[in-house]
Formats: C-alpha cells, structure tokens, sequence
C-alpha cells in the first residue's frame, strides 16, 4: 500500500530520476536537458545509454547518487550525476570519475597517440555546497591555462547545478534550463505542468509520462520504495545540518564568553549578554 498522493513522481528519487532520464523511449527528455546546458559544442541530436558501473561505491552511496552515462554520436561522453546528499571531498570525486572515464580510453601498442574523446560531467546538486555566500546556481569547471587566461583543453568539463538555489517562480523562468531546474525542485509538489513550459512539446510529453497514475504496478512499488529511500535520506540530512548549526552556535558563543573574560567582563553581565542565546 502507498499514501502517495502527489500528481507527479519526484525526479530526486533514484526512481524518479531514472524514469525521466534514463529510459530510451523518452531520451529527448536528457536532450532537452543537456541542450539547455549547451554543454556540447554543438547541439545534442541523439544520444545513447551506455550502462556503466562506478567503482568504489558502497551501499550507502547508492541510496544518495544517482547517475547516468550518455555516448554522443561522435562518441563523446557525458556523465549525469544527481546527487541528494553532501559527500566529503564531492569535487575530489567528481575529477576521479571524470578522470577515471579518459584512462579508460588508452589503448596498448605503438599507434595510439593519446588522441581523447571529450568527457562532460553535469552534477545535479541537492544540498549547499561550500561556501553558500559565494556559489552560483551554475558553475562550469575546465583545464584552464592561468598565464594565458584561456582554456587549457576542452576534453574534460564539469558544470555543477545546485538545485537549492534555484529560487525562482515558474512564470519568471525564462529559458529551458531554469525550467528543467524549476521542475526537479518542484515537481512532487505541482498538480499540473505551468502553462507557460507547456509550449514546449517535451514539457507537454514529460506532464503525462511523469504522473504516478501513468506508473504500472511494478513501477509504482519501485517508486514507493525509492521515496522511502529519499525521504529517509532528506530526513538524515536535515538532522545533521540542525546538529552542524547548533553546534555553530555553541562554538560562537563559547569563543564570545572567553573573549569577554579576558577583557574583564563579570560573570552576570556574560550571563545576561549571552544566556539567551545559550538557551536557543
């Protein structure tokens, strides 16, 4: 049984992320989204599902990283990534798959030489990352020449989206990328595609395929499953920033009361400029 009463899957769920852009029958949903990137050189006419497995991963991983690797027709490759949940060294991770991705193309014998195919990551942010004060909703990572100011090579790419930032309305989104970004933060919530994205015939296609009532039975356990995991998941996260803010505040107040010692300060005025926000 499910309480599910929402009009559309959630696109965050492992789920959900692989029903919209993971499936062969509905690929123009990933070229809509991949276009709206313009990540490639030169727009995305088709691709294909290469099934691919990352090394290194435990369980846990599994249940917050999704992921997708996408061949071009000239045999570029772009790894999609969605992930929920912070992971420590996330960027160290993401130049290891990105890297591990181009090793793989060496070939033994004297004729190869060294000619790589383009490898493109697009990793699809769930949480704050870094420093909040200083990020942008879309960041582009390259090989980039520091005395020259130019870019280095063009062979490996990252563009990181950072879905918390995407703050705003449906009636303000104004290109295919925001759109797509409007609807993976808010789809489980909406009762119909805006109006507005439904000029758009993929946007149209995705309001029918994505609902839950269009799922079979056997997808719909699948699904149900999957939020379980997301919102399990979520709940965690949401914790441990709780936990990192108190714990925030305890050191600030603690760093207060020492400064205030040494200049002087009694005890009762501490406890009265500080005791508040001890008790918060």
């Amino acid at each position: 049984m499910s309480d599910h009463t929402s009009t559309y899957i959630n696109p965050l769920t492992d789920f959900g992320f692989k029903y919209i852009f993971g499936r062969e029958a509905d690929k123009d949903f990933t070229i809509s989204f991949l276009n709206a990137l313009n990540i490639a050189p030169k727009p995305i006419v088709d691709l294909t599902f290469v099934d691919k497995e990352n090394p290194g991963e435990s369980e846990d991983d599994r249940a917050l990283i999704y992921d997708l690797h996408c061949e071009l027709e000239d045999k570029t490759k772009i790894i999609v990534e969605m992930q929920n949940r912070y992971q420590t060294n996330f960027d160290d991770r993401a130049i290891y798959y990105m890297a591990a991705d181009l090793y793989t193309q060496g070939q033994r014998g004297r004729d190869w030489g060294y000619k790589l195919i383009p490898v493109y990551g697009v990793f699809v942010m769930n949480f704050e990352w870094k420093d909040a004060a200083k990020q942008h909703l879309r960041e582009d990572v390259c090989l980039y020449n520091m005395q020259t100011e130019s870019v280095f090579s063009d062979k490996m790419k990252m563009t990181f989206l950072k879905i918390p930032l995407m703050v705003k309305d449906a009636e303000d989104c104004r290109t295919t990328l925001e759109r797509w970004l409007y609807i993976l933060k808010n789809m489980e919530k909406m009762e119909a595609i805006p109006q507005t994205f439904r000029k758009d015939p993929v946007f149209r296609k995705l309001g029918e395929v994505a609902q839950y009532a269009a799922l079979n039975d056997e997808d719909k356990r699948a699904y149900n499953k999957s939020l379980k995991a997301y919102r399990d998941a979520y709940a965690i996260y949401e914790t441990e920033r709780a936990e990192g803010r108190a714990e925030g505040r305890a050191a600030a107040i603690a760093e207060k009361t020492r400064l205030a010692r040494e200049i002087g300060v009694s005890e009762d005025i501490i406890a009265k400029l500080f005791g508040s926000e001890m008790n918060n």
